[in-house]
């Protein structure tokens, strides 16, 4: 099956003369790259699970790269689970579109070529199917964040309880799921054609992860599935590293300065990229090399590191901006208490991170911190705070089980869990602002957190929640610590809290 590109013209918009399109290509300012390979001739190789921006900004440059090699297999289907609004964009402007590298007043332009087309499942689910079906499809990638592989987040298995699994075991031929939409395709490829699944979500053992998962769906409904699975698709591990804030106005007028012309999908990010993948494939795949991937034989050292210290930092920083009116990272660095507490949760977690081999970990933390300070992005601590019953039990959690029992006491880390509680239970500012919360798991432990009557037994209702803090019981210590820390917030603030120097 090959998509190819519709050179169709896209309309002007009101707020320009010129859209970006493959039309306008020739009219886009000077010193603004563009692709250089014939587009007509792309066929599709890649199929792409949750095309948001982190993707257009990550994997697709690692694929431009490579077509940009002549290698024109590898063209990517874009295909959106949740939202139609990216691939109607995409669409308008023939699936082109820019991305800005920026950082302070520097910034750089280029337009990107790699997708070729763009589908919304639930509306295209057969092509859908079809897609990852295709024999000439050799790679899915897939970026849909951590709820979306349907993973309990205390026992790392299948959540059987999912509303999406629950149909798609009733319903194989008609998923919703990733993992339903995964296997349905699996399902009717030819036995022998090669497949990887390139899991480039924020888990540890990412592609284990997505192995085990999709195994266990499989096995539910289709034994015989879940048996192809297992001798026929290789799901490397891979480590993915760029920050990329979501869209706005402000980022399209950006574009629109540098291109010339009106681009919709445009996006913002910081100029650092980094990809680290499992060299572990079932058949051919892009030269992701050409654009600085590195294939390497263990990726976990790599994932660990990124996973506590950007990944856990940043939530540090989304809780404690959150509840101290900071409404961007960048905010949260010129703050000076906040940005000292950042320090400090970095480094706790640095304490429990393993160097991979011949990798300066603490140059990789200065540079994290520079990151950080970045003003050029907009990335705001509302969006990095989403999802935090999925996305702690995985970057802080960890890390605090193996310093509790090692007799360690992380205090800049335990104060990130007491704002994140308290973030819960109050959903409030210091300022008194209410909160949006957006975590679909956050009511049940929200629950427990504000029918405590008191603050000892508010941290005991919390750690008692398995769904995040799993079975095992937590140290009294802890729990008395956690405790402690929630008086301070609950009776003197988030920024009091903050200023407290570690070990009080």
């Amino acid at each position: 099956m090959c998509f190819f590109i519709d050179m169709q013209p896209s309309s002007a918009t009101a707020a320009s003369n010129l859209r970006l399109s493959q039309r306008a290509l020739p009219k886009v300012r000077a010193g603004v790259e563009h692709p250089r390979y014939d587009r007509a001739r792309l066929s599709a190789g890649i199929v792409h699970l949750g095309l948001g921006a982190f993707h257009r900004a990550h994997q697709a440059l690692y694929t431009e790269a490579a077509l940009a090699q002549g290698d024109l297999r590898w063209g990517i289907v874009g295909v959106s689970l949740r939202s139609p609004a990216t691939g109607h964009t995409l669409q308008a402007q023939d699936h082109l579109y820019s991305v800005t590298e920026r950082h302070g007043d520097t910034s750089g332009t280029r337009i990107v070529g790699a997708v070729v087309a763009s589908l919304y499942a639930p509306q295209a689910l057969q092509r859908v199917i079809d897609a990852i079906a295709d024999p000439a499809v050799c790679v899915i990638t897939s970026t849909v964040t951590e709820k979306g592989y349907s993973q309990h987040p205390s026992t790392a298995g299948l959540d059987l309880d999912d509303a999406d699994i629950r149909h798609d075991l009733a319903n194989p031929e008609r998923p919703r799921s990733t993992l339903g939409i995964l296997a349905a395709g699996i399902r009717r490829r030819p036995r022998g054609a090669p497949l990887s699944v390139v899991c480039c979500d924020n888990m540890a053992g990412n592609g284990d992860t997505l192995r085990r998962l999709l195994t266990q769906f499989a096995e539910l409904s289709d034994a015989d599935l879940a048996r192809r699975i297992d001798d026929e698709i290789a799901l490397p591990n891979s480590m993915v590293d760029r920050i990329v804030p979501a869209a706005s106005a402000a980022s399209i007028d950006l574009a629109t300065q540098h291109l010339g012309m009106r681009d919709e999908a445009a996006i913002v990010c910081e100029p650092f990229t980094q990809w680290v993948i499992e060299d572990r494939f079932a058949g051919p795949r892009p030269a992701w090399e050409a654009g600085g991937a590195l294939l390497t034989t263990d990726v976990r050292p790599y994932q660990a590191m990124k996973l506590r210290l950007l990944n856990g930092t940043h939530s540090a920083m989304a809780y404690a901006g959150q509840l101290c009116g900071l409404a961007s990272i960048a905010d949260v660095m010129a703050n000076p208490a906040a940005a000292a507490f950042a320090r400090g949760v970095m480094e706790d977690l640095r304490a429990t991170v393993a160097a991979p081999p011949g990798y300066d970990v603490d140059r990789y933390c200065r540079e994290l911190l520079h990151r950080f300070e970045n003003t050029a992005l907009a990335h705001l601590t509302a969006q990095i705070a989403t999802d935090g019953t999925q996305k702690i039990p995985v970057r802080w959690l960890p890390a605090l089980r193996e310093s509790c029992s090692a007799g360690i006491e992380r205090p800049c880390l335990e104060r990130a869990l007491a704002m994140w509680l308290h973030y819960l239970r109050t959903s409030r500012s210091d300022h008194g602002d209410v909160l949006m919360i957006s975590d679909p798991g956050a009511a049940a432990l929200a629950d427990r957190l504000r029918r405590a009557g008191c603050d000892a037994e508010a941290v005991r209702q919390a750690l008692g929640h398995a769904a995040v803090f799993g079975t095992t019981p937590w140290p009294a210590p802890l729990a008395a610590r956690l405790a402690a820390y929630l008086a301070v917030l609950a009776h003197r603030g988030a920024s009091t809290l903050l200023s407290m120097p570690p070990g009080q």
